[in-house]
């Protein structure tokens, strides 16, 4: 009975470490949904804080709005068509591929273009006081909060219509000291992308936005992934290990039965 017993409780932990492998392993694609750039500040292009107007959704979230319902599915579905590569979206002459290579060289980045990762994928919409969403003509400034490791850059870009996208001039986009990025946007506001890749080339899939509120009025949510693969091997061992005991201790028992 006790080794009954014994197998029992191995076989618990076994289970509960074998879903925490499974986890690590069950990667999460690009673009990256959950937390990420939130609005913090806004001005239009006549210099009045709208920042209270500004309405902030997740790709991957709900928002009370269908139009940004909407804008955020089209984005999606650039993306996936373009196979999670910010290259291979379509902007006004052709794809993005000559303007994200033209924007890591002012950069100063040496990294190639293919490496380009998708860290946040949003939308920023101006939200009327009839509550309505409104297009604000440009150019309007937006600061929202987004930390950026020391050795990467950050190049935004904007879906200014359905099925287009544009890259924002790297001049126009200031990664501030307090953990916000601004950005003067000229065409307007709606899905925008956050992409990262270190500077000297090397490749990081993790990327670092500055955790924002679960759950807000304006639609902001989401929550971080756990970065359980980097444990995987982990969890793999102590499994082995505990398999091992159940084996002595059945072993023991055996043996001390046969006596």
């Amino acid at each position: 009975m006790k080794i009954f017993k014994t197998l029992i409780s191995t076989a618990v932990v076994v289970a509960m470490l074998s879903t925490a492998v499974l986890a690590a392993d069950d990667g999460v694609g690009s673009p990256v949904t959950g937390d990420g750039p939130k609005v913090v500040e806004a001005t239009d292009a006549d210099g009045n804080d709208v920042t209270d107007r500004i309405s902030t959704t997740w790709l991957g979230k709900d928002s009370d709005y269908d139009e940004v319902n909407d804008y955020l599915d089209n984005a999606a579905n650039d993306i996936t068509e373009a196979d999670d590569k910010p290259m291979n979206l379509e902007g006004a002459d052709g794809t993005l591929k000559s303007d994200l290579e033209a924007a890591l060289e002012e950069l100063g980045s040496d990294a190639d273009v293919e490496d380009l990762d998708f860290d946040a994928v949003f939308d920023a919409s101006f939200i009327n006081s009839n509550g309505e969403v409104e297009e604000l003509t440009g150019p309007v400034t937006i600061t929202v909060e987004y930390t950026v490791e020391d050795g990467m850059v950050l190049i935004v870009i904007h879906n200014y219509e359905t099925g287009k996208w544009e890259v924002i001039d790297p001049s126009k986009v200031t990664v501030n000291d307090d953990g916000t990025v601004t950005i003067v946007l000229d065409n307007g506001m709606s899905p925008f992308a956050f992409l990262s890749v270190a500077k000297q080339g090397t490749t990081t899939n993790t990327p670092t936005p500055t955790t924002a509120e679960k759950k807000s009025d304006d639609s902001s949510s989401g929550t971080s992934s756990p970065q359980t693969g980097e444990h995987a091997g982990a969890y793999l061992l102590i499994v082995a290990v505990a398999l091992a005991a159940a084996g002595v201790v059945c072993v023991k028992r055996a043996k001390g039965s046969a006596k």
